[in-house]
């Protein structure tokens, strides 16, 4: 039956009804764009001001040291296009969405075959946190499609020298998007390393990762310069302290157990302490670099003074970066109520996390080395979301590898059940 099918024909057609689809919500919805997604956050200003100004900043004359650069960018070219509407970004992020689940496809193939590679790249196109991302002032699209880019370039069991520089390059601008790429550095190095000298010996597992982290230090290396330049540090943003104070103070067990967002710990009236003498705003760089000490101080302070409060929160935020019951609660019902955000959540990504331990047990048994990668990027992404936060919202840019191991697993029941009854 599969064989008298072009998956990859169909695929196609239905990414592009899937694009089109998304073009067409992106125009019923086109009113409500700039009240969607991360738009009330600082990035949509600095698009604004990059469009306005050609200056990186929130507020003019105060250059941002605060934010990863690439999606801002991104937004910033999308609004020269068409203005500051709807219509490019979306169709920018669109097309990103189509060639991300095209290389799903493509990925899981080589990994296993095109049945599989078939079914995840459909779920990816339809997965409706995706989806709907792809639609808003999101980075998430960018993301993924970086991530998946990187997972794509380094599966394999030979390297050349142009896949080691693609790798460098998705792991630099990764970097520029969200810095949580950190996370895959590790795996992806250690893999690097041992396919080369699985192929070369010592040698060329020093040679191989070189210059993989040779390329991402290029990429990244005007960023940092122009950091530098104002701060005279090496940091790309400045935010990340903020939000690992987020997910280590007094308030924060109460804030995850019950499922509030621990944005909510700063809005209290009267604020915690440190956020009454640094509150969010704009600051020059030198000055947003020593705010930055401050919060990383205080969450290292508290971590030192609570380590048993420390623990048993991580583990709780490891259980709400993978749960089946979506968190947290949302404050803005217009987009869904909080019970249908849960039901579609439930629907959508119960089926992946059930079949990830079979889908990686078929994977050991069949390519043991790609399911290392995978579990050590997994391994790596939970245990950075356990000294930080935890949220079902943080996981979903890796929710591309569990659909890698949904296709293996439904693609061998199908195997099973259809074409083993076929050839009898």
């Amino acid at each position: 039956m599969f064989r008298k099918i072009s998956l990859f024909k169909t695929l196609i057609v239905v990414l592009l009804i899937c694009f089109t689809a998304k073009i067409f919500a992106g125009y019923k919805l086109q009113n409500t764009f700039l009240q969607r997604g991360n738009s009330k956050t600082f990035l949509n200003l600095i698009a604004y001001n990059l469009v306005l100004h050609d200056e990186f900043s929130v507020a003019t004359g105060i250059p941002s040291v605060d934010y990863e650069p690439l999606y801002p960018m991104l937004m910033s070219a999308a609004y020269k296009i068409t203005g500051n509407d709807w219509i490019a970004l979306t169709f920018i992020q669109a097309l990103l969405h189509l060639l991300t689940s095209l290389l799903v496809f493509f990925l899981t193939k080589r990994i296993w075959n095109e049945i599989a590679g078939f079914i995840a790249a459909l779920y990816h196109a339809f997965y409706p946190y995706l989806f709907t991302y792809s639609l808003s002032i999101y980075d998430t699209t960018m993301f993924v499609f970086l991530l998946v880019s990187l997972v794509f370039l380094t599966i394999r069991t030979n390297f050349k020298i142009s896949h080691l520089a693609g790798i460098g390059i998705c792991l630099g601008l990764g970097l520029l998007t969200r810095g949580t790429t950190l996370t895959f550095i590790p795996p992806v190095l250690m893999y690097v390393a041992y396919i080369a000298y699985k192929n070369g010996g010592f040698i060329k597992m020093i040679k191989q990762p070189a210059l993989i982290i040779l390329v991402m230090f290029l990429t990244l290396s005007p960023w940092l310069m122009r950091n530098y330049n104002y701060t005279k540090r090496i940091a790309i943003s400045t935010h990340g302290p903020f939000g690992l104070w987020q997910g280590n103070n007094s308030y924060t067990e109460h804030y995850l157990s019950n499922n509030i967002s621990l944005d909510e710990i700063y809005r209290l009236k009267p604020p915690p302490d440190i956020y009454a003498k640094y509150p969010m705003q704009q600051r020059m760089p030198e000055d947003a670099v020593l705010v930055a000490d401050a919060y990383k101080e205080e969450a290292r302070n508290w971590i030192t003074e609570n380590p048993e409060t420390f623990i048993r929160l991580a583990f709780i935020k490891a259980q709400k970066l993978w749960t089946w019951n979506r968190n947290p609660f949302s404050s803005n019902p217009v987009y869904g109520s909080n019970e249908g955000r849960s039901t579609t959540y439930l629907i959508s990504y119960l089926p992946l996390l059930l079949t990830l331990p079979f889908g990686l047990f078929l994977l050991v048994k069949g390519k043991w080395e790609y399911a290392v990668l995978i579990i050590l990027i997994l391994f790596s992404f939970t245990a950075a979301h356990m000294i930080a936060m935890g949220f079902t919202r943080a996981r979903i840019p890796i929710d591309f590898l569990l659909m890698i191991c949904f296709g293996i697993a439904v693609s061998w029941v199908l195997k099973k059940v259809f074409f083993e009854k076929f050839k009898r």
